[in-house]
């Protein structure tokens, strides 16, 4: 695919093979197609890029939507009511008070320190919680330490141990995925333009589904203002933040007395927050780590780093100063150095890193980051310079759950992506009739609309991680 800036040709552009027309015939369609061409070309919207621009992209009939997700597992329960003593010597039975009843009779329960004690009868209310009785497997152990049965202790769940005959069944817990409902939003861009207006126009070769290529047009302006107008959407993707209240109900009226209605923005979506001044790798190793322990049920474990010119510093840093300090990892080969004598360059910075685990975290620059309202209001970094909103970086779990990618763009079916033009003196090059609309000014504007909203679906595996340098 490519886009080549060329003069209007009357006798080759006409309505029928405008870029306009096409995507009011076929928005679903064209769109991730051109915003993934936009997106290479320009590079100023890669959540754009990677998520409607390579097909992770549904439309929906509603401006609402449900769905189904299920959060990492948690098979362990503290106590809540414990003993003042160390517990179960000589065999004897003794009484722990957990907070639900999540441990299921005649399982064996482990401790925190690895005590294994068997559930002996149906646990009962008793108003803090659930009181367990509990008797400690092995005659062998002298008893559970006192640390293990203090408020606060964990136990884990092992296996249900029956005895010899006549026993009877047990039952099973489980944890349904949790419902979660959320909106997509609409903006909008509009342009104006004189009478005068200039003759250059945007050729598109785009592909078809047959593996043909067709050629397509549009206002080179408009292409122009398409692109701002992506940056645009980007920025909500990012920054934006609902305007409903739990309930589901938009706080938020216009001038016309209708409700603003907004989804939240990929920011918003992540519940797990962090900072840093500088980064290192035992950072990354770590609380990288132990955040994506909960990807168990992933499949293609992939993370995805966003992040400005401070943040691909950082990276780079850290997994340098790792490298040049572990003697596991030298190497003899110039991996950071080219040419030879006198003419020698540095070269070769670090954009990826495999995890222990199994998933790998690739860095994309975002340039929002760098350069975007956010960036231009933050405070500065008292070393480089730049943006603190440069060195934010935002580490989104875009795996696979159940066949579908974690990281998806909701449209609004039929407004996918929406132009048409007020013609007045001028009509912009590239509209019929159908998508104009009548005005007498010496000029003529086009506006764009698009409904959508950017869509977390494991909202528990992804990181947003600030630098508060100072």
């Amino acid at each position: 695919m490519q886009v080549l800036k060329t003069y209007y040709n009357d006798s080759q552009m006409t309505d029928t093979n405008s870029l306009v027309n096409a995507l009011m015939e076929r928005p679903e369609e064209l769109s991730p197609i051109i915003t993934h061409l936009a997106g290479r070309e320009e590079k100023k919207f890669p959540l754009s890029f990677l998520t409607e621009g390579v097909g992770n992209t549904k439309s929906i009939d509603r401006f609402e939507y449900e769905y189904r997700v299920k959060t990492h597992e948690i098979n362990v329960r503290p106590v809540t009511v414990g003993l003042a003593a160390a517990a179960g010597a000589g065999g004897s039975m003794f009484y722990l008070t957990f907070p639900d009843k999540w441990f299921v009779f005649p399982y064996t329960l482990v401790s925190q320190s690895g005590v294994l004690a068997r559930i002996m009868n149906e646990p009962i209310p008793d108003g803090a919680g659930w009181k367990y009785t509990l008797k400690i497997v092995s005659p062998d152990t002298a008893n559970v330490p006192l640390a293990d049965v203090t408020a606060g202790a964990l136990w884990g769940q092992l296996y249900a141990n029956v005895g010899v005959d006549f026993s009877r069944g047990n039952a099973s817990n489980w944890t349904a995925p949790g419902l979660v409902r959320s909106k997509i939003g609409t903006i909008r861009k509009s342009y104006h333009f004189s009478g005068n207006a200039k003759d250059y126009v945007a050729q598109f070769e785009l592909p078809l589904k047959e593996g043909s290529k067709t050629k397509l047009w549009m206002d080179y302006e408009e292409y122009r203002h398409m692109l701002k107008f992506k940056e645009e959407c980007e920025m909500y993707y990012w920054y934006g933040q609902k305007t409903h209240d739990a309930s589901g109900i938009s706080t938020m009226l216009d001038e016309n007395g209708q409700p603003v209605i907004s989804g939240p923005g990929l920011l918003e979506q992540i519940i797990n927050k962090d900072t840093y001044s500088t980064l290192t790798q035992t950072k990354l190793e770590e609380t990288i780590g132990d955040l994506f322990y909960g990807m168990t049920d992933a499949t293609d474990k992939q993370v995805t780093l966003y992040t400005g010119i401070g943040g691909a510093r950082e990276f780079d840093k850290a997994l340098k100063s790792y490298y040049s300090g572990n003697p596991f990892l030298q190497t003899t080969q110039p991996t950071f150095i080219t040419g030879s004598g006198r003419n020698l360059g540095i070269t070769g910075y670090f954009t990826s890193y495999q995890h222990v685990d199994g998933y790998s975290v690739n860095v994309v620059k975002s340039h929002l980051f760098d350069h975007g309202p956010v960036a231009q209001a933050s405070q500065k970094h008292p070393v480089s310079g730049l943006p603190l909103e440069s060195y934010r970086m935002v580490f989104v779990d875009q795996s696979t759950y159940d066949g579908e990618n974690n990281l998806q763009m909701i449209n609004k079916k039929g407004r996918e992506l929406l132009r048409w033009c007020v013609a007045g003196s001028v009509v912009p090059k590239g509209f019929s009739g159908n998508d104009s609309r009548a005005s007498d000014i010496d000029g003529a504007s086009v506006h764009m609309l698009k409904t959508a909203g950017i869509l977390l679906r494991r909202f528990d595996t992804s990181l947003d991680l600030k630098c508060i340098a100072s």
